[in-house]
């Protein structure tokens, strides 16, 4: 059974996103990274972590998945082997990555993420599909390949 969630309201300035989609002020958590991941490291299978410096330039070519998640979100703990088979099943098709909105809150308010589990799928830089909530791996599968044959 699928759920669907209807969230109202915008983000209060300096707030967090809560697994149940309301705003939320969980504790920041501090991460600099300043490594790019180069797109051979993506595609073995293995789930790579983005920050908000390593973001554009990874999902700028290809198909890439990318998980928004959080730490303290038990739906996201749910979903993250889900999203380690897909990456499995899917090497060398699709690069999968997990960005930790609380340390990266800029893009998780670029692309409006307000509920998490979040995935969303991108070609070439642009987003083109999205999930929201705990999703199987079968459908996450099915809309990359998708968008892997348009």
């Amino acid at each position: 059974m699928a759920i669907a969630f209807i969230l109202l309201g915008s983000l209060l300035a300096g707030s967090n996103i809560c697994c149940t989609g309301h705003a939320a002020n969980h504790e920041k958590q501090a991460s600099v990274d300043n490594n790019v991941i180069t797109p051979a490291e993506t595609n073995t299978g293995a789930v790579t972590a983005l920050t908000a410096s390593t973001f554009d330039e990874n999902i700028k070519s290809g198909i890439v998945l990318v998980d928004f998640w959080a730490t303290w979100c038990n739906p996201c703990k749910i979903q993250s082997p889900i999203i380690e088979d897909v990456s499995t099943v899917m090497a060398g098709k699709v690069s999968v990555f997990k960005l930790d909105i609380d340390q990266n809150s800029s893009i998780a308010k670029r692309y409006n993420v307000q509920s998490i589990p979040t995935m969303i799928i991108f070609k070439d830089g642009k987003a083109v599909g999205q999930f929201v909530g705990i999703t199987q791996k079968e459908d996450i599968i099915n809309a990359i390949e998708k968008f892997s044959t348009k």
